[in-house]
């Protein structure tokens, strides 16, 4: 599936009534600076990388994508927009993401579908603190949300939900994202 079939199909998504059945998950994994030689599933055959290799291999694996501008906040941009950083004025790192671009998780709860941001948002410009993001508009259409602006701690980091009051991480960042990445999906 290459990127024009990708988008066409999540904005089609939005056109079909929300039915009643069972849906897949749509998961989508925002590493920085992973290349594709890094992983296992991508041909690396030294690459121990079992998770991403089972997803890849359940999922959809898009082989032919391109960050045009490879840096944190303009890629994550291009991949919740469609656009491309020109068109989405996220050129750069730290800057804020226009409350009235339409992302893909905008189009999927109209679809339905129930959104949540896990993680490492940096989208919300400012300092590379792990400050709160608040309900509303500069979520750009996620409704769970377990997540920080902007942090690199690794470890005893912090993480925030609807409330300005921090809730401390006491593991590694990647497990404490990961059990609650798993929340969430057990919730939906």
């Amino acid at each position: 599936m290459n990127r024009r079939e990708f988008l066409s199909a999540a904005a089609t998504a939005t056109l079909l009534p929300a039915a009643e059945t069972s849906r897949p998950n749509i998961v989508f994994l925002l590493p920085d600076q992973l290349r594709a030689q890094a992983l296992g599933c991508m041909g690396n055959k030294d690459a121990i990388t079992p998770h991403f290799d089972r997803l890849a291999s359940q999922g959809i694996l898009l082989k032919n994508t391109i960050a045009n501008t490879p840096v944190c906040c303009p890629a994550r941009a291009i991949l919740l927009t469609g656009k491309y950083a020109s068109e989405n004025g996220m050129t750069a790192n730290d800057l804020r993401l226009r409350e009235t671009e339409v992302t893909v998780p905008e189009l999927l709860a109209k679809a339905g579908y129930r959104t949540g941001f896990i993680g490492k948002w940096h989208l919300d410009g400012g300092k590379r603190l792990p400050g709160f993001i608040p309900p509303g508009p500069r979520r750009q259409g996620f409704e769970f949300w377990a997540a920080n602006q902007c942090s690199h701690a690794h470890f005893n980091t912090q993480y925030f939900r609807d409330s300005p009051e921090p809730i401390p991480m006491k593991k590694f960042e990647a497990e404490g994202w990961t059990d609650l990445a798993l929340e969430f999906l057990d919730t939906t």
